[in-house]
């Protein structure tokens, strides 16, 4: 019979639409019948797997789209995520706690005149879970994340970004949904920019101005990976500054105890392989355990092992470390 672990990630992958995982993890189901002697149920779980109509798993259809002014700019989606998906720790723990508490009462909050939390900026790192938290927080509101790629407004619209801007908000007022302004940092990049100075400045001040004049119930937060290049005229305007650090021990044996959930990897083997992962963002190693999943597969066996993984984290730090 398949462990309490593997029911709980196929579970995980259908609600997450994770397509390649949820088969990933059924195969894993099948090999474990067939070894304790349930080779027609192997054999049946195999065959549904094989069948064209299970194959991808359907996901989600947005109903909610961007304006047909905006569809250039914003990107639409309907995350299922949770915060089992994700491994927060330290101020970035306490403020996703706090920001969903307040928007799971608002009515409470309401009666007191008082607003919820609904304004984030999230600095840290690449590949530390900015992004992935806007999705978390979409998911767990059950709200669309509208994703608004600053940079693309920089060198797609110069001299249009303030009227988009205006428009994005006016969205937001209009659709509630949580809105991610990524790559923010690219307006302190363009502040330095002396041929963009100007255009700079003048897109700071729209964005403060809209961030003022927003009554609206959507959630807003802005995801840059350098905190320093910020205006700091907007740091107030944010309920909450949340830092995205790169993972702490502690958090790299989370991540790889979540990861590696379905293959029985014991305490031990998870520490050894957080030792490895050190100085490594949480997507590097998301991608060094897919590289040894596929590694396995494609070498034909149906057993990941602790030293596949650590292989991996050891190529993945080599690759992070010739492109530094």
């Amino acid at each position: 019979m398949a462990t309490a672990e593997m029911i709980q990630e196929l579970i995980r992958a259908h609600v997450t639409g994770d397509a390649d995982r949820f088969r990933q993890i059924a195969l894993q189901v099948a090999s474990r019948e067939a070894r304790s002697g349930h080779r027609l149920a192997a054999g049946k779980i195999r065959d549904l797997l094989d069948q064209p109509s299970l194959e991808p798993l359907a996901k989600p259809t947005p109903i909610i789209r961007p304006s047909r002014d905006l569809e250039g700019i914003l990107s639409a989606s309907y995350p299922e995520l949770s915060l089992r998906a994700i491994v927060l720790e330290g101020e970035a723990e306490r403020a996703f706690a706090r920001i969903l508490n307040e928007q799971q009462q608002a009515g409470k909050l309401a009666d007191w005149g008082l607003p919820p939390r609904r304004r984030l900026l999230l600095h840290g790192p690449p590949g530390c879970g900015k992004t992935l938290g806007a999705g978390v927080l979409a998911g767990e509101l059950s709200l669309p994340l509208f994703r608004v790629r600053v940079e693309t407004l920089f060198s797609r619209f110069m001299g249009e970004t303030g009227t988009f801007l205006s428009e994005i908000f006016a969205q937001a007022a209009h659709k509630r949904g949580v809105y991610l302004f990524d790559e923010f940092d690219s307006i302190g990049k363009h502040r330095a920019d002396d041929n963009d100075v100007g255009e700079a400045r003048r897109i700071v001040s729209t964005f403060l101005q809209l961030l003022d004049a927003d009554e609206s119930d959507s959630i807003l937060i802005a995801a840059t990976n350098e905190r320093g290049s910020i205006d700091r005229a907007l740091f107030r305007r944010f309920d909450d500054v949340v830092p995205f650090d790169l993972p702490s021990r502690k958090a790299l044996r989370c991540l790889l105890s979540l990861r590696t959930a379905s293959y029985g990897f014991n305490s031990r083997a998870i520490g050894e392989l957080a030792k490895k992962a050190d100085g490594l963002s949480y997507a590097d190693v998301t991608v060094a355990v897919v590289d040894a999943v596929k590694e396995m597969v494609l070498d034909g066996r149906e057993a990941l092992r602790p030293a596949d993984v650590s292989a991996a984290l050891v190529e993945v730090a080599r690759q992070r470390a010739s492109t530094a």
